[in-house]
């Protein structure tokens, strides 16, 4: 199932990418505050109290010193990860001095023309009735490759709103990601999601409820626009028509949080990029009684569960297996670190 390079490429990336966010965010914790990226509460927030914001240097670092590991296979990473760079710096400063709706929207389209000039295309599209390639012109694929890039990352910035649902959400989306493309021999966008499920894994350590950090404008623009690169190297690059599902699926609830979004705000007279609402899927959980923590777990099911379905459609049904393992593996890891570092901090013995 591995092709032709092994699990040791991807493990190591997984993991270097895993401590690097780790070991980074604490940093980040110290620093933040400092420089005024602090959350206060508001009518859209859910915290009641300042919390600090900043995550997305640290994933960045994470996934960037995890594909420098395997960047023999990525040519091209550098040019990647500036693209990348790019929303977060966006990001850090909204974090710290708020930026305008268009000023951000601005900086996020200039990273996705800038993706596509360094090949990030969604070129193509499987026939399903003939069996053949519908090959796009340049145009239609710039305006398609841009409208896929920023509509991911502003999809994931609106679900950002409880402690730990985007990062988990963006990592059972890049697992699946990583699993479809080991299946077809994608190493170059396996590689990149190995990099993202190790990352947003090690910034959940401090960033699940009840968070250290969160995320922020900088992470959530990272984690957006990466996975969003990761499915254009991956299921876009596919000659099977129902490949393109995939990622469709598996980044589904912020997808569709996105659209009831627009067309309530659309419906209701109000602006669609700047007016806050507590109208998102997170939000109506919490009206309903749900608690903090159950309401970012019934997210992470959905995600898993349309991740699964999607699998499922394309007849990848030991995927589906696989990806449930994983996962469910993945959580007992991270429970278990929690734990560990929870009984070194009371003095108790392992």
């Amino acid at each position: 199932m591995f092709g032709i390079y092994g699990t040791h490429p991807y493990m190591t990336v997984f993991v270097v990418a895993l401590l690097g966010a780790l070991f980074t965010t604490p940093i980040l914790i110290w620093l933040a505050p400092k420089v005024g990226a602090i959350d206060m509460p508001g009518p859209r927030r859910v915290n009641t109290k300042p919390v600090i914001r900043m995550g997305g240097p640290a994933m960045f670092i994470g996934v960037v010193l995890g594909i420098a590991v395997a960047h023999r296979h990525i040519p091209e990473w550098v040019p990647l990860m500036l693209c990348a760079a790019i929303v977060l710096v966006v990001g850090i400063i909204d974090d710290i001095h708020s930026l305008g709706p268009f000023v951000k929207l601005a900086g996020q389209i200039g990273a996705a023309a800038l993706a596509f000039k360094f090949g990030v295309r969604i070129e193509f599209m499987s026939n399903p009735i003939s069996g053949g390639l519908i090959i796009f012109p340049e145009w239609l694929s710039f305006c398609l490759t841009i409208a896929w890039l920023v509509g991911i990352t502003n999809a994931i910035n609106l679900i950002d709103g409880l402690d730990g649902l985007a990062a988990g959400i963006v990592s059972i989306a890049s697992m699946t990601f990583f699993l479809v493309a080991v299946s077809r021999g994608q190493a170059k966008s396996a590689l990149l999601a190995a990099a993202m499920v190790g990352a947003t894994g090690g910034f959940l350590r401090w960033n699940f409820y009840p968070a250290k950090i969160i995320m922020g404008d900088s992470g959530a623009y990272f984690l957006g626009f990466t996975s969003a690169m990761i499915a254009v190297y991956g299921a876009f690059k596919s000659t099977t028509a129902l490949t393109l599902l995939i990622p469709i699926f598996a980044l589904g609830l912020p997808i569709f949080d996105t659209g009831f979004a627009i067309a309530r705000r659309v419906f209701n007279k109000m602006p669609v990029m700047s007016a806050p609402d507590k109208g998102h899927v997170h939000h109506r959980l919490l009206a309903l009684g749900w608690r903090h923590r159950e309401s970012v777990i019934f997210c992470y099911l959905a995600t898993l569960f349309l991740s699964s379905v999607a699998l499922a459609i394309v007849r990848e049904w030991l995927l589906a297996l696989y990806l449930f393992i994983s996962i469910s593996a993945f959580t007992l890891l991270l429970i278990g670190a929690g734990k560990v570092v929870k009984r070194r901090k009371k003095g108790l013995p392992q």
